[in-house]
This record gives C-alpha cells, sequence and structure tokens, in this order.
C-alpha cells in the first residue's frame, strides 16, 4: 500500500465519522447549548491528545528562521473555531441532511479562495461547478415550503470558515508535526468556547448516558482521531484529492439521517443535494493540460 493510498484510506474513515456527526449534534443539542458541547467537545479532545502523545503534543517545531509557528497554529485554530460555532448554531435550526449538503460548499470554496487570494481569473469549469452547486442548494432549501432558513445562512458562513480552514491547514501541515497541529487546533477552539460556553444558559438537565456517548463520539472519535487523521492525511495526498473525498460527507449525513427517520427529503431536494455534490466534485478535478499522465 501506497503512503499515498494508506493516507487517502484514513482521510475516507474521517469523512464517514464526520458525517455522523451532524446527527449527534443535532440530538445533543436538546442537552447542550451550542458552546458548551464545543467547549466540552474539543475539551475532551485535548485531554485524550495530551493522554497519547504526551510532552509530543507540544512540539510544534520551528520554522526556516528558527521561529515557533504559534501565530500560524493560533489562526487555523480560530477558523475550525468559526466553522464549528457556526455549524453548530446552524443546526439548531436547521436538519441534519441540509447542513452536511450546505457545509459540502467548502470544498467547492477552496478554488474559489485560492484563486482570489493570488489574483488569478476563474476557470470557466470552476465557474460552471459553482454555479451547479449554487442550483443545487437553491433545490435543497425546498423553495416551495420555506426556501432558506436563519440555519441554513448560519451553516454557509460556517462552509466560508472551513474552506480557510482547509487552505491554512495544507500550509501548516507539511510544515508542523500533525500530533502538534491537530492538539493546537483543539486548545484554541476548546479555549474560545469556553466563555460562550459560560455565558450560555445552563444545559436542560443532567448529562445523560445518550449525551456522554455523543460527547466520547464528537470529542474522541470525530474531533481527537479525525482532526489529527486529516493533518496528517493532507501531508501525502493533494488539496484537490482531500477535497473530493471530503465531498462524500454530506452524502453520508444525509443518507444516514434519512437511514434512521431524523428527517425526510423530498425527490427534489435529493436531487438539489446531488447537483450540489456534483458541482463541488467537477469544480475539484483537475484541468486536462496539468492533470498527470497514465
Amino acid at each position: 500500500m501506497t503512503p499515498r493510498l494508506r493516507a487517502e484510506l484514513v482521510l475516507l474513515g474521517v469523512t464517514l465519522a464526520w458525517g455522523g456527526s451532524f446527527l449527534v449534534v443535532k440530538d445533543t443539542l436538546g442537552t447542550l447549548a451550542p458552546f458548551q458541547l464545543i467547549a466540552l467537545r474539543f475539551a475532551l479532545a485535548v485531554v485524550a491528545l495530551a493522554a497519547v502523545f504526551g510532552r509530543g503534543a507540544l512540539r510544534l517545531g520551528r520554522d526556516a528562521a528558527g521561529r515557533l509557528p504559534w501565530r500560524a497554529a493560533l489562526a487555523i485554530g480560530l477558523l475550525l473555531w468559526a466553522g464549528f460555532a457556526l455549524q453548530t448554531l446552524g443546526l439548531q435550526h436547521t436538519t441534519p441532511a441540509r447542513s452536511g449538503f450546505i457545509t459540502a460548499t467548502y470544498v467547492a470554496m477552496v478554488p474559489l479562495l485560492t484563486r482570489v487570494i493570488s489574483g488569478r481569473p476563474l476557470r470557466k469549469r470552476v465557474v460552471a461547478a459553482v454555479g451547479a452547486a449554487l442550483l443545487g442548494l437553491y433545490l435543497l432549501t425546498d423553495p416551495d415550503r420555506g426556501g432558506v432558513n436563519r440555519g441554513d445562512w448560519l451553516t454557509l458562513l460556517g462552509a466560508l470558515a472551513f474552506a480557510g480552514h482547509m487552505l491554512a491547514l495544507d500550509r501548516g501541515a507539511r510544515a508542523m508535526p500533525a500530533p502538534a497541529l491537530a492538539f493546537a487546533q483543539m486548545v484554541v477552539v476548546a479555549g474560545v468556547a469556553l466563555p460562550f460556553a459560560l455565558a450560555e444558559s445552563g444545559a436542560s438537565g443532567a448529562l445523560s448516558g445518550r449525551s456522554l456517548v455523543a460527547l466520547g463520539y464528537l470529542g474522541l472519535i470525530c474531533s481527537a482521531a479525525g482532526f489529527l487523521g486529516q493533518t496528517w492525511g493532507q501531508r501525502s495526498s493533494s488539496p484537490v484529492r482531500v477535497g473530493l473525498i471530503f465531498s462524500l460527507e454530506s452524502l453520508f449525513a444525509a443518507l444516514l439521517s434519512v437511514a434512521i427517520g431524523m428527517e425526510v427529503l423530498t425527490p427534489l431536494q435529493w436531487a438539489g443535494g446531488l447537483l450540489l455534490v456534483a458541482g463541488v466534485v467537477v469544480g475539484e478535478l483537475p484541468d486536462a493540460e496539468t492533470a498527470p499522465a497514465t
């Protein structure tokens, strides 16, 4: 097994776990307020990574000038916090499938942000792909029965933050050890969420066994293992291939949500979701002139 294939299998596993997280978060928001959930989830991830890697979790290394890259790690963590804060707040007002599909637009946003930052013109195929994704998003929101709601808008802003996080992580993952960078991200998200959590009204009641299992899944599997896997796997793959793998997250979320009866999607919404994913995938495919020869 090649290093790239091994990395991409890990990324696929991360994608599966994250697809299930939309349902778990939606369910747990009945017990915990949004920032309480985020703070507890990522605090658990901090403890887990510290227990596994010990002092290695603190070794970010040094850049070419001999400086600790703490500013880069802080920026990556803040973008991740923004993405999760907006996504979790959005899930209070929208469904897991809609949240998953809308979140998937961050993959299409990555090439857009890359070209905006670099000042290069957009490729026609990318423009067409984004247009298809937007049309799919419109159909997904079921315009005949309410259309876009507050949760959808919050989730879309969260997708923009996730796109910025993916770009920042692509650079940081190649310059910093994966355990330390994953640990730094978890610390930043938990630390920034804490004051918001303290300001929120308390949980609806004592944490049940179901809530504790949910926190374990979100904190240990989706956060600690998930972001460690993303940070490690992204070093051995390209942003394009990583984006294509992560585009499956929304499909996993929708299929799971419908399968367990949490929601029902109309044929029009399924068509919109699939069109959105198709737009994301097409936008991520390499150009013919830049694709490697086979």
